[in-house]
């Protein structure tokens, strides 16, 4: 087991330089300080944290930025001829995510102790998906592991790339709905109450919108806390059902049937899709195995459905066209354009560009859903809140009316 090691140096130049390795002891330390080309100055071993990184690494999670960062690093300096413990050494001082860093950490002890970068990473599979894994083996395979990391990194950087972009068009709506959601609670709890003790003093008839902005005043000042632990028991119950293939399965397909949300969604699991299985086939994966990878990747139970079927039938000789086709998940041009692939053998030129084309429809779909929902939500809100003032107001104007009549 490595241990972790400060250390400072100095180059052929004499300026000095700081970092921190992972290493057997003192003298394998210098060893890897003399490859650098650089003379050691002081080395100290730092105290182990182990308990305090897994708890803080527990809380983070590694994203796709965090792994085309990590890809796009580890291609330059392989290609750079570095060996591949300086490598992960490197990364390991480089890296922010506290959980990335320490899976990098294990990753380069195994390494050391003769295991291959795949096969360490095989252990490390809660923070590396399966896709790095599998291709990180065919590169070490063909001896062009610098080539696959690159690729890797393109693929990660163009899925973080389409996840920024459907997060922004979830984002303004949430926002602003949840802001109307808190003043509408705010009106109803502190506000109409208010109103309601000075309606009982004038003793006026009031109007239908008022009684009934009334009652559910009423209903949240003395059933609200029932009424939020009932929210909550749904809420985990539906948690739980999802835990459950069905009812996954159920949601995923009702999801792509939303009104542009649904073809939203569709579209950007179609890009997640056609990325991952170029990116395999590109890599030299078998095409089964391939699809095994993308089922354990797509976050969609509609399309790993699909898939398995397709898996099934690839076996039986079926082609993958073919069997996409059966499938109600997958539009028309994405069969078409898998079969002249599987044709002119370029299947991974051709999901590249339907890749492409589905996350370039989706960034345009986010832009003009975006431009189009920002007045509506106002509007809409505007009227609620404006409602619930003119009821406010309609009786306190029949006061001043009766008033004005005894005058």
């Amino acid at each position: 087991m490595g241990k972790t090691f400060a250390y400072r140096a100095r180059d052929s130049k004499g300026q000095a330089l700081k970092g921190s390795v992972v290493a057997e002891n003192e003298a394998a330390v210098a060893a890897y300080i003399r490859e650098l080309g650089c003379y050691v100055t002081k080395i100290e071993e730092k105290k182990d944290h182990a308990l305090l990184v897994n708890i803080i690494s527990g809380f983070q999670w590694v994203g796709t930025k965090d792994l085309a960062v990590f890809c796009r690093q580890m291609s330059v300096m392989i290609d750079a001829g570095l060996p591949l413990t300086s490598c992960l050494n490197i990364l390991i001082e480089q890296t922010n995510n506290s959980r990335l860093r320490q899976a990098i950490r294990d990753i380069y002890r195994s390494v050391q102790a003769g295991d291959s970068l795949s096969k360490a990473m095989q252990a490390q599979g809660n923070v590396f998906p399966k896709i790095v894994i599998n291709m990180t083996e065919a590169g070490e395979t063909g001896g062009v592991l610098d080539d696959v990391m690159a690729r890797l990194a393109t693929h990660f950087e163009k899925e973080n790339k389409l996840n920024e972009r459907l997060k922004s068009a979830m984002v303004y709506p949430t926002v602003l709905m949840a802001m109307a959601m808190v003043s509408l609670l705010f009106m109803l709890t502190f506000v109409i109450p208010t109103f309601t003790i000075l309606y009982k003093i004038v003793n006026v008839d009031l109007p239908l919108p008022t009684r009934f902005l009334l009652s559910a005043s009423d209903i949240m000042l003395n059933y609200g806390m029932l009424i939020l632990l009932v929210l909550l028991a749904v809420g985990t119950s539906i948690g739980l059902a999802l835990k459950k293939e069905r009812y996954r399965l159920v949601l995923d397909l009702v999801v792509f049937q939303i009104p542009v949300f649904g073809i939203l969604w569709r579209k950007a699991a179609i890009a997640r899709f056609s990325r991952t299985l170029s990116t395999l086939v590109r890599g030299g994966i078998p095409i089964v195995t391939a699809l095994e990878v993308v089922m354990k990747t797509s976050g969609n139970l509609s399309i790993v459905q699909a898939l398995t079927k397709v898996q099934k039938d690839l076996r039986e000789g079926v082609g993958i066209a073919s069997s996409l086709q059966k499938s109600s998940v997958f539009p028309p041009m994405v069969v078409q354009m898998v079969a002249v692939g599987e044709e002119t053998g370029e299947l991974d030129a051709m999901l590249e560009k339907l890749a492409d084309f589905f996350e370039s429809d989706v960034d345009d779909m986010v832009t003009r859903f975006s431009s189009l929902l920002e007045p509506v939500l106002i509007g809409t809100v505007g009227i609620v809140i404006g409602l619930i003032v003119v009821s406010v107001i309609l009786p306190i104007f029949d006061v001043i009316t009766n008033l004005n009549l005894h005058v």
